[in-house]
């Protein structure tokens, strides 16, 4: 597997050093420090926008450096998405892997680390929670349907690439918000197999479908779209679009007849699995997504109101203290000294947008009306 990840990605490479905005990140969970890859779109004010999010997840054995590779950041660009490339931790055999409840899980924290950096996206970028997203290829595939359901408050939507649906998720998820679902699989797929005999622990690509549009309420009926074959690759593309579902569109496939466990992507193959994903994500937006979790992130050790504020801001603090107001992206628009009790701090030089306000090291985000 990993090394069909690494032909086809590697095939398909871009050049993003040249971007700039691509950076290592590591963060904390329990007592483990867990690495990620940021990409920030080019111009990123998150005073004026509220940028979507994508989590883009490598298969078993991989990296995160690898996914780069397939070329989302220069969708990003254009599109107004932050990216991050989660690193996963090694399984039982030393794989890098994800805890997805297969046979190949690893048994770290996942959950709370996804947790981590949405929340922290949320505060420091003005991310939208309700457009936030997760794809990935064959283990990663496989656990962006799993945070479909244990994650389902979260992701607006998933793209799947050659992993389906761990058994244990068909048997026991049920998700209270319909998540939308793209998935893209080879049938001539000899990791992750298409049909046939399934992988212990993982289903076949049909009972997949089956369990999302049963989820959906979709007809057994679909929209079939034969896609242009202008690549000489030996892979033609079938797009099915399921009917009735709710709401209307919501649960694709798209069949690669003839590819093995590889990511397409143009001129070489007909279609670029990412863009394809990227279209179908950006349709949807998550009804009632979860609030981020910043008292977990910074400590409570001042009160400021009103917030969202207009002309006047009110700190209490406890003690004396320095404290300084920030734009997102890092510059210092107001600074001063706190005395012991309520102070109150006039707004009116700065505009509207998303703000940071720090006490002797404690961070709060403001929003200015």
């Amino acid at each position: 597997m990993k090394k069909l990840l690494l032909s086809s990605f590697a095939a398909c490479a871009i050049v993003y050093s040249m971007y700039g905005q691509l950076s290592p990140k590591t963060i904390q969970v329990g007592a483990v420090n867990r690495n990620y890859l940021e990409y920030l779109p080019a111009g990123l004010d998150p005073s004026n926008e509220s940028p979507s999010l994508v989590f883009i997840l490598h298969g078993i054995g991989g990296t995160n450096s690898q996914m780069v590779s397939a070329g989302f950041n220069n969708i990003a660009d254009t599109a107004r998405v932050i990216v991050y490339y989660p690193q996963g931790i090694g399984n039982a055999f030393g794989q890098t892997s994800w805890n997805n409840g297969t046979l190949l899980a690893s048994t770290v924290d996942d959950i709370s680390f996804f947790n981590k950096i949405i929340d922290s996206a949320i505060f420091n970028y003005n991310v939208d929670p309700s457009r936030v997203y997760i794809t990935g290829f064959s283990m990663g595939s496989i656990m962006s349907h799993h945070m479909a359901c244990e994650m389902n408050d979260r992701f607006a939507a998933i793209g799947c690439m050659a992993g389906t649906m761990p058994t244990s998720d068909i048997q026991n998820c049920n998700p209270a918000y319909a998540t939308p679902v793209i998935h893209l699989h080879g049938t001539a797929d000899g990791t992750v197999p298409y049909d046939g005999a399934a992988l212990p622990s993982l289903s076949l690509v049909q009972e997949t479908m089956d369990f999302w549009t049963n989820v959906h309420g979709c007809d057994a009926t679909y929209d079939s779209i034969g896609m242009p074959n202008l690549a000489n690759d030996g892979i033609t593309v079938d797009r099915f679009i399921y009917s009735n579902c709710n709401p209307l569109g919501s649960v694709e496939l798209y069949r690669m007849n003839g590819a093995d466990h590889i990511y397409l992507y143009q001129p070489v193959n007909d279609i670029t699995e990412m863009i394809e994903i990227w279209w179908f994500l950006n349709k949807w937006s998550h009804p009632s997504p979860a609030a981020a979790h910043v008292n977990e992130m910074f400590s409570n050790s001042f009160k400021m109101y009103p917030n969202p504020a207009e002309n006047y801001l009110f700190i209490n603090v406890q003690e004396n203290a320095q404290y300084e107001i920030h734009q997102m992206n890092g510059a210092k628009v107001l600074s001063g000294y706190l005395l012991n009790g309520e102070n109150q701090i006039n707004l009116n030089s700065l505009t509207s947008g998303v703000y940071v306000v720090n006490v002797a090291g404690v961070k709060k985000r403001l929003i200015i009306n």
